[in-house]
């Protein structure tokens, strides 16, 4: 695996999907990419799990690469966790149709659905509460492009490249009033239903 830090780590193997498909696991994951190092214990207060079980998927991010363990905390007490990875994609290479490929790339798409639909309910629960600047700054958009292969690969690119330095491991000078914002890219095109 490359160096996450540098680059968005578009990933191919058949193992690594299958360890990002378990729903919670995702879930960490995106919750350590959105901040600073956390504990197990919060890891599971986010994502409504043990912290046995956070524990376990931590381990399991960790031999894949995507996690590393932080400095301790002051006291020495606790061992928090950090993403390494400040980007990931799910296969740059969408031709590969051999069955394990096709499961294990389905199956971690789908934990990234029910993750993208978690954080949005959660955010409509507390949408009333949300201070006035910030709620002038929400935004949800669906668009209908006509591209081809081309042009959808640089537009691609570009928003990689619009993205990059707001990352919440590149960032630098963040401003006070920053937070966690999570937002979701998908661009693929419409395949009509089947018959």
């Amino acid at each position: 695996m490359t160096d996450l830090r540098d680059q968005r780590t578009d990933i191919n193997d058949v193992r690594t999907m299958r360890a990002l498909a378990h729903p919670q696991r995702l879930a960490i994951l995106t919750f350590l990419m959105s901040g600073p190092p956390r504990t197990a214990t919060e890891c599971a207060q986010e994502v409504d799990a043990s912290a046995s079980a956070c524990s376990y998927h931590l381990r399991e991010l960790q031999r894949f690469g995507f996690v590393e363990r932080a400095e301790p905390t002051d006291d020495g007490r606790s061992r928090p966790w950090k993403a390494t990875a400040v980007s990931f994609s799910v296969g740059n290479d969408w031709t590969d149709s051999s069955p394990t490929t096709v499961a294990a790339r389905h199956a971690v798409t789908e934990a990234d659905l029910k993750e993208n639909l978690r954080l949005v309910r959660r955010f409509l629960e507390a949408s009333v509460e949300l201070e006035p600047t910030w709620g002038s700054a929400v935004d949800f958009h669906t668009y209908g492009l006509v591209l081809s292969p081309e042009e959808l690969t640089e537009l691609n690119e570009q928003i990689r490249r619009l993205l990059k330095p707001y990352r919440a491991g590149d960032r630098r000078n963040i401003p006070d009033d920053a937070t966690a914002v999570h937002v979701v890219y998908q661009a693929f095109p419409r395949v009509p239903p089947s018959s």
